[in-house]
């Protein structure tokens, strides 16, 4: 008996059941270049320095600048896109990175590396501003958590290829900093190739920076929330480690242990928040973050069960930022959606720019507490905010 062709259910594509159009593959796949170079600089550029003799604090300062820049440029990335195309912008901006870290490594006065790492930091910006923004502009209302997660956890594995090839090529040669340059260079390649798919937008939000900020609160604030913990993670997990009185061995392991975490969660965080109230979510993942570090204080006399504990942590925190994104876009459209996107990363950058200095504070005053203490106070806020705007718009 012959059945027509319209009697058989159609197998929907792989762009369907996933979201990933054209536009936020080549956007994912820049941003993950990008996010491996900008990885690599910092601990090379500590290292580099800190062997010829410049001082940490000197050092902590210059890096410092990159999330100052970032702070600086974002209120006009919607402009900037506005005017050159979201596209071109990103292309150039990744092309003005490669350049500036071949350089960095033939810069011998301090002092001229400081404008290089703030010019660094606007590229570095713009770079994630406009790449976020289009990966939410070109994926569908009902798949978007779920490429959100894709992309975070793509973004997490290449964060973790730039120490790696550190550990590989080593600090004495100009060779990595050649290596960084070439992934940025071949950054500017798929996004060049979509340019077609490019959400170019014309209109200049009129709305004031700020108000950006306080329009999607639960967003823009975990994104503040989360670079607090992931920065502070980076930074003072092996210094936490060796105050609890770890071996030399496992200290390193625990911020792998929170990475590895990042990596495998944000798909499933994803596909839940395209099910199911998205500030429902983040106030789990803030309450979690609370837990969290109440547990990781409980058991931190055992090595292996802190792993745990920072591995659980580390992957449901991150979910902030892969959810907080993804609500975000629900509430933006055209040139509003990029100004937004541009809080989004101002409120991270300001995290990672405060976390560090308030949690390098509390591990001064309570070596062994300081950190959970501090980041568990942190969550345990987020998280009231949230139930606070659950509350006040159900």
């Amino acid at each position: 008996m012959a059945v027509s062709r319209t009697a058989i259910a159609r197998r929907p594509t792989l762009r369907e059941r996933t979201g990933l159009t054209p536009g936020a593959v080549a956007a994912i796949a820049t941003t993950v270049a990008v996010g491996t170079a900008a990885s690599l600089l910092p601990p090379l550029l500590s290292l580099t320095l800190t062997g010829r003799g410049v001082s940490e604090r000197t050092v902590g300062m210059l890096i410092s600048v990159i999330a100052l820049a970032s702070l600086t440029i974002a209120p006009f990335a919607a402009r900037i896109a506005a005017r050159f195309g979201t596209a071109p912008t990103i292309a150039v901006a990744t092309l003005v990175m490669a350049s500036l870290v071949a350089v960095t490594h033939f810069i011998g006065d301090v002092r001229l590396l400081f404008p290089v790492a703030y010019a660094y930091g606007i590229a570095t910006s713009l770079c994630f501003t406009l790449s976020e923004y289009w990966i939410n502009a070109a994926t569908p209302e009902n798949r978007r958590g779920m490429v959100i997660g894709i992309y975070a956890s793509m973004l997490s594995i290449g964060f973790a290829v730039g120490p790696a090839i550190i550990a590989v090529l080593g600090i004495g040669s100009v060779v990595p900093y050649l290596v960084g340059a070439l992934i940025l260079v071949g950054a500017s390649v798929p996004v060049l190739l979509a340019r077609r798919h490019s959400p170019d937008f014309h209109e200049v939000p009129r709305a004031r920076f700020v108000s950006f900020i306080l329009a999607v609160p639960v967003a823009t604030i975990g994104a503040f929330v989360f670079a607090m913990g992931e920065g502070g993670g980076f930074a003072f997990l092996p210094v936490w480690g060796a105050k609890l009185g770890f071996s030399e061995h496992i200290v390193p392991l625990l911020a792998s242990a929170m990475t590895l975490g990042n990596v495998i969660f944000q798909v499933p965080i994803g596909m839940l928040a395209d099910r199911v109230d998205r500030r429902l979510v983040l106030f789990v993942l803030g309450v979690v973050g609370c837990v969290g570090m109440v547990l990781a204080w409980a058991v931190s006399g055992s090595p292996s069960l802190l792993m745990l504990v920072l591995f659980l942590w580390g992957g449901s925190t991150a979910g902030i930022y892969t959810v907080g994104l993804s609500h975000l876009a629900g509430r933006f459209r055209g040139g509003a959606l990029a100004s937004a996107n541009a809080a989004f990363i101002f409120c991270y950058a300001l995290g990672m720019f405060v976390g560090p200095v308030i949690i390098g504070d509390g591990l001064a005053r309570a070596p062994v507490a300081g950190f959970p203490l501090v980041l568990g106070t942190v969550f345990l806020l987020y998280a009231v905010l949230v139930a606070f705007r659950l509350w006040q718009r159900p």
